[in-house]
C-alpha cells in the first residue's frame, strides 16, 4: 500500500477506479459531439471546463465545485454524460497533501466523441517527471484556439498559484498544462478559483491521489471492480459555485 502511495504520489501512474456500473450515462446524448480539454461544460446552474479526458475509458474529469446537477451538457445545451463520482472539500491541506482536493468524474455517453486535444491543437497527456513547483512555465485554454501562458508562483499541500495570469471564474476545473518541445501538452493541474486575485490550482498528483483513496473507500473491503491508469500513452493506462454567465 504504502509503495502504490508513493507511486500516486510521484505520479509514476495516476490510478482511476471506474465505478460505471454505478450510474450509466443517459441514453439520449446527443450525437455528433466530441468532448475535449478546455470543453465549457454546464451543470444545473453552474458552468465549468473539462479538465482532462481519458477516451479509452470514456471518462472525464473537472472541479468537485462543478457538481450541482448530475446531468452534464455542453454550452448548447447538449448531453454529453452523468457525473460517476464527484468531491467538495473546503479543507485547506491541514490533514495532509490530498486535504481540500475537489474533482467530479463524468461518466461520457456512448454517442458522443472523445478527445485529448486541446483547443490549441496539441494533445493533452500526463508525464510522470512533470509536477508543479515555483517558476515552471504553464498554460491554460483561455477560449476556442487560444491560451493564457504566465508561471506558477508558489505550490504545497497539493495546490499551487499561477501568475502573471488573468483571473477567469469561467475556466474553473480547466487543465493547467505544461508547453512540450515535442508539440505536446502535459497536464500539472485542474483550476480551481483564486487565491488573492491570482488563479489557484489543484496539482494533478494530489486530485489521483485522493480520488484513488477515495474509490478504495467506496468499495473496501472488496476490491476494486476495474483499476485503470491514465497515462501518456492511453490504452488501458461549500465553496463559491460557478454560475452560467
Amino acid at each position: 500500500m504504502q509503495t502504490l502511495r508513493r507511486d500516486v504520489c510521484g505520479f509514476a501512474a495516476a490510478i482511476v477506479l471506474v465505478l460505471a456500473v454505478i450510474r450509466p450515462a443517459p441514453a439520449n446524448a446527443d450525437p455528433g459531439v466530441t468532448v475535449f480539454p478546455g470543453m465549457e461544460i454546464h451543470q444545473g446552474n453552474a458552468a465549468c471546463v473539462v479538465g482532462f479526458v481519458e477516451p479509452q475509458m470514456r471518462i472525464a474529469l473537472t472541479s468537485g465545485r462543478c457538481d450541482v446537477d448530475p446531468i452534464v451538457t455542453d454550452s448548447r445545451d447538449r448531453v454529453i454524460g452523468v457525473v460517476l463520482l464527484a468531491r467538495t472539500d473546503t479543507l485547506t491541506g491541514s490533514n495532509g497533501p490530498a486535504a481540500g482536493v475537489e474533482y467530479e468524474v463524468i461518466k461520457l455517453s456512448p454517442s458522443v466523441g472523445a478527445t485529448q486535444q486541446l483547443p490549441i491543437g496539441r494533445p493533452l497527456d500526463v508525464t510522470p517527471a512533470v509536477h508543479p513547483q515555483p517558476a515552471l512555465p504553464v498554460c491554460r485554454s483561455a477560449s476556442v484556439g487560444a491560451q493564457s501562458c504566465g508561471r506558477i508562483g508558489s505550490a504545497g499541500n497539493g495546490r499551487f498559484v499561477l501568475t502573471a495570469m488573468a483571473t477567469d471564474k469561467g475556466y474553473l476545473g480547466g487543465p493547467v498544462y505544461v508547453l512540450t518541445d515535442d508539440n505536446r501538452a502535459v497536464i500539472v493541474g485542474l483550476l480551481d478559483g483564486s487565491r488573492e486575485s491570482m488563479p489557484e490550482a489543484q496539482s494533478w498528483q494530489a486530485v489521483m491521489q485522493q480520488l484513488y483513496l477515495d474509490t478504495r473507500s467506496r468499495t473496501a473491503p472488496q476490491p476494486p471492480v476495474e483499476v485503470r491508469m491514465i497515462s501518456r500513452h492511453g490504452g488501458v493506462t461549500n465553496q463559491e459555485r460557478n454560475p452560467r454567465p
